[in-house]
Formats: structure tokens, C-alpha cells, sequence
């Protein structure tokens, strides 16, 4: 089920909204998606579904497909750093409180912090108003994400506009 609380309240996301994600998922019409799962263990499930073998053509489109929907549920959860109920949303959810009066404070109260993107997108679709996992360093979110398979390819460079560039961390190689 979708969380009512929304970055912008002009366009509040309602359970029976369609998200980026569930639109993937459901472009697979013999695939059974419960959007309550994980998007991990959804795509996990998809994979086994659809007999995916790495490398396989159509298991690197479903990838990069699965991969654009994530970014795309990203921007919608947390939009633009220039946008304060953005920020508002990132503190929330990784329990940052009491929220700063300013994107400037929100940034350096999250900079430092060490969360799963794929997990933040999970809160975002939740109901829960219990924060999202962090971690003490990137050496425990770096284990963390590899034992789960809550991959977020990190497709935001330096200039991006996005609230969350400020959280990306190395996973897999040594340098963005």
C-alpha cells in the first residue's frame, strides 16, 4: 500500500496511484506482483518468473527497465533539492528531526547518513511512519546491500538536481 503523506501535497499520491514501479511490474502480464513486497524481491521474483539468465537480452532490458522505474519512483517520492518538502521527506524518513527550516540544513543533516536507496523507496510506498534502516558507515550499507540485492545503479552525477545525490555511496567500485 502506497503512503498518503506525499512530498507535495498538490499532487497527493492515494493508494490506487500507479507508481513507476508498478507500472514495470505490471507490464509483465503473467508475472503475480503484490506491491507490498520489496521492489528487490519483486525483481528477484520476476527474474525466477521469467527464467532470466545473466546477460540474457531480455534480462538486461528488464534490468535497465527496473533500473529506470526506480529513478523515476525516486524523483517522485523526493524531488528536487531546490524543494524544501523534499528534503522534509528524506529527513523523515531517515528520522532526522526536528526537520531543518532550511535545504541548506537538510542537507547537512543527511550528508553524512549511510541508507539503502532501494530501502528509501520502500518507505516512501509504505505506511509506516518508522524510519528507514542507516548505517554507521559505508563498509556495513556496502554488506548490507550486496546480502539483499537492493541495488539502486547510481545514475546522478555531481550536478544532478536530486535530493538524494547527496546520500550515493560506492558499492561496487571505488569511485562514482
Amino acid at each position: 500500500m502506497l503512503r498518503r503523506l506525499t512530498v507535495k501535497p498538490e499532487t497527493a499520491i492515494t493508494a490506487d496511484t500507479e507508481t513507476p514501479l508498478d507500472v514495470f511490474f505490471r507490464s509483465f502480464p503473467v508475472f503475480d506482483y503484490d506491491p507490498s513486497l520489496s521492489p528487490a524481491t519483486s525483481y528477484a521474483k520476476l527474474q525466477r518468473n521469467e527464467g532470466w539468465r545473466r546477460g540474457d537480452a531480455a534480462s538486461e532490458d528488464a534490468w535497465d527497465r527496473y533500473q529506470g522505474a526506480l529513478e523515476n519512483e525516486l524523483h517522485m517520492w523526493y524531488g528536487a533539492e531546490s524543494d524544501l518538502t523534499a528534503w522534509h521527506a528524506l529527513c523523515r524518513a531517515i528520522g532526522v528531526e526536528p526537520l531543518p527550516k532550511t535545504c541548506d540544513q537538510c542537507e547537512q543533516a543527511v550528508r553524512k547518513t549511510h541508507v539503502n536507496i532501494v530501502d528509501l523507496i520502500e518507505w516512501g510506498r509504505s505506511d509506516t511512519e518508522e524510519r528507514a534502516r542507516t548505517f554507521c558507515n559505508v563498509i556495513e550499507l556496502q554488506v548490507y546491500t550486496k546480502e539483499t540485492g537492493k541495488i539502486f545503479r547510481n545514475i546522478f552525477d555531481k550536478d544532478s538536481n536530486v535530493v538524494l545525490r547527496h546520500l550515493l555511496r560506492n558499492i561496487f567500485r571505488a569511485s562514482l
